[in-house]
């Protein structure tokens, strides 16, 4: 783990980077920057204690801090090195950020700031984190393009993986989308927004949960006490 992992790490388990304490490894490998607690571990699992070997990426800057000699002054060294490592890790951070990420981020803000509306924060705050990085993408692919039914259909096959969207021959503003999945508040509340987001407001949408719809001609979905009326 390196400490950008470790920065990553810990906003994702919803631990604050200010409440990270880097401390100079003692035994740290000379083949790893940051040696978690447990070989297959791959989170820091809540510590707020990290050990870093200091040699292994900053060695010009620590060289002087911790040489076998050195005795006095032990909680000033390791003061200096907790915000060394600190202003090290966002440098890390802000280094692979690239122009998209950075588009990101400021979506991110507006939402949480209700710049697109309620719905959109409430959705958000219950979202998994990779949840949300596919809302944010599926938003600047929008930008680029437009409003897109075809980004509409990745959203929501993204989002609810059990789900079939159909199209009307007939009427083509209307789409009807069928999850097997159980009608709850969440769910309903993020097909919404996906609707408010990437769909034309001339589309008109229908949504069936659990019990599939009848299709004339398709047996599987003409069951008796099995079929929503459409």
């Amino acid at each position: 783990m390196y400490l950008w992992e470790a920065v990553l790490g810990a906003v994702e388990e919803g631990i604050s980077v200010k409440d990270l304490r880097f401390l100079h490894s003692e035994r740290g490998s000379a083949y790893m920057e940051m040696a978690l607690s447990y070989l297959n571990q791959e989170s820091s699992l809540g510590e707020r204690e990290l050990e870093v070997n200091t040699y292994c990426r900053f060695y010009n800057i620590f060289k002087d801090l911790f040489g076998p000699d050195l005795t006095e002054y032990k909680a000033l060294r390791e003061g200096l090195t907790n915000l060394a490592l600190h202003l090290l890790a966002e440098n890390d951070v802000h280094r692979g950020m690239c122009r998209e990420e950075y588009y990101k981020k400021l979506l991110k803000r507006d939402i949480l700031e209700g710049v697109y509306g309620r719905l959109a924060r409430n959705v958000w705050n219950n979202m998994k984190r990779e949840e949300q990085e596919m809302l944010l993408g599926g938003m600047l692919r929008s930008f680029r393009t437009g409003s897109s039914l075809l980004i509409f259909m990745d959203m929501v096959r993204g989002f609810v993986a059990d789900s079939i969207i159909y199209r009307s021959r007939e009427c083509t503003d209307e789409i009807v989308i069928y999850t097997s999945f159980k009608k709850t508040i969440i769910l309903e509340q993020k097909l919404k927004l996906l609707q408010d987001l990437f769909l034309d407001i001339r589309y008109h949408t229908e949504v069936f949960y659990e019990v599939h719809f009848g299709i004339i001609g398709i047996e599987c979905t003409m069951k008796t006490e099995e079929t929503a009326i459409y």
